[in-house]
């Protein structure tokens, strides 16, 4: 059951982070509404990621680690670009590092977690 709500939720992230970036030249409240929801889901990926711990660690303690800190830094990484939406900079090195810290994490999840839930 954690499995599926943790992916859920990185799905959701991944989905609220790109319709908010392509939003918010047209409409800043729905912009807000949307990064407000997307820190919701941070929630509820630390809260399931917190229940699977136990799991990682027994398949590689220092992978569980480094996991967990992939994950964390992901969640900083769309805080900062959206930030960067919000103020109007240029963000290409975080869509750069948002999509290589999106792909090891999920790899690093599902070598984990022994490709479940999808397999």
């Amino acid at each position: 059951m954690w499995s599926y709500m943790h992916l859920i939720s990185w799905a959701a992230i991944i989905i609220l982070t790109l319709t908010a970036w392509v939003i918010y030249p047209r409409n800043a409240r729905l912009f807000t509404i949307l990064q407000m929801v997307n820190r919701v889901f941070y929630l509820t990926v630390i809260l399931s990621g917190v229940m699977m711990i136990q799991y990682s660690i027994e398949t590689s303690w220092v992978l569980a680690i480094l996991k967990i800190l992939l994950g964390i830094t992901t969640i900083g990484i769309v805080e900062m670009l959206l930030s960067y939406r919000k103020k109007q900079k240029r963000s290409q090195l975080f869509w750069v590092l948002f999509v290589v810290l999106i792909i090891a994490t999920v790899s690093l999840g599902f070598y984990l977690s022994g490709g479940r839930p999808l397999f």
